[in-house]
């Protein structure tokens, strides 16, 4: 499972990439602003980013809210649009539906606008959208954040495993080495 799932994430940080090299002067944006760098922190960064924007109800705007994202905070770029794929026209539908009935139940059980004694009642459109915004939040921050932390934690155990294999393969170079 775990080597599906990274080939999966190679295949959209491929994406991503062909991506970029169709928008030259964003790409040297995002080079400049360290937003294209590989490192652990950047790359949990880049995580919490797509997964947060991926999991609100930005559809139309995604992108340009994880490169402004990305460039303020020095995320990974290609991470946050690979992960941001957690929404995409199949689960759409059943995520904003999810954010809707979240919203309305905690709108709903907590009397967060009080307007006199009959309290605050849904009304409208505004409502719907309200409820749908506050439901995307509550479900995107823990999210994101379990996201940066889980991918801060794999990073840091893959970059240990890279560098005990690379001193192995030293330790068995020196021995086979003619002296």
């Amino acid at each position: 499972m775990f080597n599906a799932t990274r080939v999966r994430f190679r295949a959209l940080r491929w994406k991503a990439h062909v991506w970029l090299a169709r928008h030259p002067r964003l790409r040297d944006a995002l080079h400049a602003t360290g937003s294209l760098k590989g490192g652990q922190e950047a790359v949990a960064r880049g995580i919490a980013i797509g997964l947060f924007i991926g999991l609100t109800p930005t559809v139309g705007i995604q992108t340009a809210l994880m490169i402004t994202a990305c460039m303020l905070l020095a995320g990974n770029f290609p991470a946050a649009f690979a992960v941001s794929f957690v929404s995409n026209p199949l689960t759409m539908a059943p995520l904003y539906w999810a954010f809707h009935e979240l919203g309305e139940t905690v709108f709903t059980a907590l009397p967060l606008l009080l307007t006199g004694p009959e309290g605050w009642h849904p009304q409208g459109l505004e409502d719907e959208i309200a409820f749908t915004i506050l439901g995307s939040l509550l479900v995107a921050t823990p999210a994101s954040i379990g996201g940066y932390l889980l991918t801060h934690r794999i990073s840091a155990i893959l970059a240990t495993r890279r560098l005990r294999r690379r001193q192995a393969q030293r330790r068995n170079q020196d021995e086979n080495s003619p002296r």
